[in-house]
């Protein structure tokens, strides 16, 4: 929180209002896309102008770690989701195999261990290398 309140005390030495920057802080910390931030920085009823919403807004990500910080935790998310539904179906192939027994609906339970897995591990990559976006979620309405 120290790294705000210097950011806090720099933009209100230079006439801010203190509300819009508790809320600039507020959404940066909770991940909220720059474009609705800007727009509602610039709003009528908050009366910043672009220029300097802007610099707030770079200033702020750069002290919370990056604007895209908090998009890749529902990639590992969904990541563990596959892998354990991909590993789940692997686990019964195998088990079927090595101790006998019906494989129920065969083709479905190999189609689920593989694109599971491979799901999984997909999006665990591109979590890791910061390629994982909102738009990539797999149950999204």
């Amino acid at each position: 929180m120290k790294k705000f309140e210097t950011v806090k005390a720099q933009y209100m030495s230079q006439g801010v209002n203190e509300d819009n920057i508790l809320y600039a802080i507020d959404a940066v910390k909770e991940g909220t896309p720059r474009e609705h931030v800007l727009e509602n920085l610039t709003a009528d009823y908050r009366g910043m102008d672009y220029i300097h919403a802007t610099q707030l807004l770079e200033e702020l990500f750069a002290v919370n770690g990056g604007e895209f910080k908090k998009e890749n935790r529902y990639g590992y998310l969904y990541g563990a989701f596959f892998l354990l539904l991909g590993f789940a179906a692997a686990f019964y192939i195998f088990y079927v195999y090595t101790y006998g027994g019906i494989l129920y609906r065969p083709i479905l339970v190999w189609a689920v261990a593989i694109f599971g897995i491979l799901g999984g591990i997909g999006y665990v990559i591109k979590s890791m290398s910061g390629n994982f976006r909102e738009a990539d979620e797999p149950f999204k309405d």
